[in-house]
């Protein structure tokens, strides 16, 4: 990777919240402060996944002022993270797109990994890279996974020639399996394919629709990175022992592991303009038995 090409470029975080209650005051603050001192034009957007306390009325109160350049969007019924990120894409106004959400410990601090190496430019391809991924950290594996894996690794290293490192994060027997599932059956590079702390480029996410509803997005659009030879990177963020929430996949690693779709419905624009405060409006929930084409606009 050589120096970066465009340091300033704009962003948008997108933050899916379900019942968020009072939380969610604190962290869109924390938020919005971190995005300012980065010195670039960035907008927040906050998908209210069809919340049931009082996380609506936190929203409202929010963008009437109390939180700069936030847009609030809201579906009437619980749809799941990736279908919160096929509905804030058509607003997306700025090159950069950023997700993140309140159930995780990582804080404004750690963007700034993310932006420099997706500001990198790779020496001999002469591209930037197309997503940019935080690998939890600060878990460590239990004592005989531990010294099941160096073995392994010694084996492989000893017959095989093969150099293999030692997985950053313990995200549970779960997480290890899933691990291993996505690199083999997907192609996933990444260490922490379920994070919820990526930084995309927003032209990249417009090549081809989210099929996902569900976590399994996160999978998703990294398995359609691999697929297009994007150039990603992966970054650890600051050190945690918060255990990871669960995920969720639904239907939807079977939907797109069968028919993985890289068309899309509409050309898309790349976004210009910094982004504009709109008012919450309901999304109201796909028909029964699957999920309506989005049209992107950067109107």
């Amino acid at each position: 990777m050589s120096k970066p090409a465009s340091p300033r470029e704009g962003i948008t975080a997108v933050v899916p919240v379900r019942d968020a209650g009072d939380a969610i005051e604190r962290f869109l603050t924390h938020w919005a402060d971190g995005l300012a001192r980065l010195g670039r034009d960035y907008e927040i957007i906050v998908v209210n996944d069809g919340s049931t306390d009082g996380t609506a009325a936190a929203l409202e109160k929010l963008a009437a002022g109390r939180v700069n350049r936030l847009t609030t969007l809201t579906h009437d019924a619980p749809r799941g993270f990736g279908a919160c990120l096929r509905t804030a894409l058509p607003h997306v106004k700025q090159p950069l797109l950023f997700y993140t959400a309140p159930d995780y410990p990582y804080s404004a601090n750690d963007l700034p990994k993310l932006l420099e190496r997706v500001g990198l430019r790779d020496a001999i391809l002469k591209k930037q890279p197309d997503l940019v991924s935080g690998c939890r950290t600060g878990r460590t594996a239990p004592g005989l996974y531990a010294w099941a894996g160096k073995t392994w690794r010694i084996f492989c290293r000893a017959a095989l020639g093969l150099q293999l490192e030692a997985p950053p994060v313990w995200l549970g027997l779960g997480g290890a399996f899933y691990r291993w599932y996505a690199k083999l059956v997907f192609g996933v590079p990444l260490a922490d394919v379920n994070s919820k702390f990526k930084l995309f480029r927003t032209a990249f996410l417009c090549r081809f629709p989210i099929q996902s509803d569900s976590d399994f997005v996160h999978t998703e659009l990294v398995a359609k990175a691999t697929f297009l030879t994007s150039i990603m990177d992966e970054v650890p963020l600051t050190p945690s022992d918060v255990a990871p929430p669960p995920v969720s996949f639904g239907g939807d690693l079977r939907r797109v592991f069968s028919s993985p779709d890289f068309g899309h419905p509409a050309p898309p624009r790349t976004p210009t303009e910094p982004g504009v405060p709109v008012a919450a409006t309901p999304i109201p929930a796909p028909p029964e038995g699957g999920t309506p084409p989005v049209a992107l606009s950067f109107a």
